[in-house]
């Protein structure tokens, strides 16, 4: 993220802040709301489709409580099956193992850094993944420190359907869907800028620098995939002078 976020509140990072209410919010959304939404429902954006898939399975299957081995608190251990997973890319073959494998490789590469009372939290969002021999199952462990915010964000996920989040053929999509339901909306609208969207949506500066197709490939894209969704949505352009600067999203009550 750039100019939205300030480098001293970077560090909040993943589930640590409050959930966002109505009177948070004005029409127009602010640098402080945007900097929420990167630290509450944003943090897994930087994963592939693939990653996510994966993350959201591990979601659904936290438990309320840790077990206690020897006096150590751990995380249960999770049982995926690859065949789903793979069913929901479109990936056939032994191409989809390999895409899978790599999935979770970038998982346990994926560092976290929340701030706690006591200091900063570094941790790997997956500990441990082994493909379970002819069973077609991938065991992952994942590190008990994580288990508080797991369990936080799948309580902020139990709002709509997780299931929802899979069948999305657009990462973009998937973002899109998970921030209309976060947001309230005033008279059923949504206005943002151009800029705090690619912010949100982290977008890199050469990625659809034209704003012709930012709008085909993520917004139009993403209008027809959340057609069918709770989160349908128009669009009008808000412009200074012929430059596209905004857009206002209108949602159906």
């Amino acid at each position: 993220m750039t100019s939205i976020i300030s480098n001293q509140n970077y560090q909040h990072q993943l589930f640590t802040l409050p959930a966002i209410t109505t009177n948070s919010l004005s029409n127009d959304i602010s640098a402080d709301v945007i900097e929420q939404l990167n630290d509450l429902i944003m943090a897994q954006y930087d994963m592939s489709l693939f990653e996510r898939r994966i993350f959201i399975a591990v979601i659904e299957q936290i438990n309320d409580n840790l077990l206690e081995i020897d006096g150590i608190k751990v995380m249960p251990e999770i049982l995926l099956d690859a065949r789903q997973i793979i069913a929901a890319s479109g990936l056939k073959g032994e191409s989809a193992f390999v895409e899978l494998q790599k999935a979770t490789i970038n998982l346990i590469k994926h560092v976290c850094r929340i701030t706690e009372a006591d200091g900063l939290l570094q941790v790997s969002l997956l500990s441990s993944a082994k493909y379970m021999k002819g069973k077609g199952q991938i065991k992952l462990r994942i590190d008990a420190n994580l288990h508080q915010y797991l369990l936080k964000l799948k309580n902020q996920f139990s709002i709509y359907s997780l299931e929802k989040l899979i069948l999305f053929k657009s990462y973009y999509s998937q973002c899109l869907y998970e921030l209309f339901k976060k947001l309230p909306k005033s008279n059923g609208t949504i206005t943002i800028s151009v800029e705090q969207l690619r912010n949100i949506l982290r977008i890199g500066e050469e990625e659809y620098e034209r704003y012709f197709d930012f709008k085909r490939y993520i917004i139009q894209q993403a209008q027809k995939e959340l057609a069918i969704h709770d989160t349908s949505f128009e669009f009008k352009e808000i412009k200074k002078g012929k430059k596209v600067i905004a857009l206002q999203f209108f949602f159906k009550k």
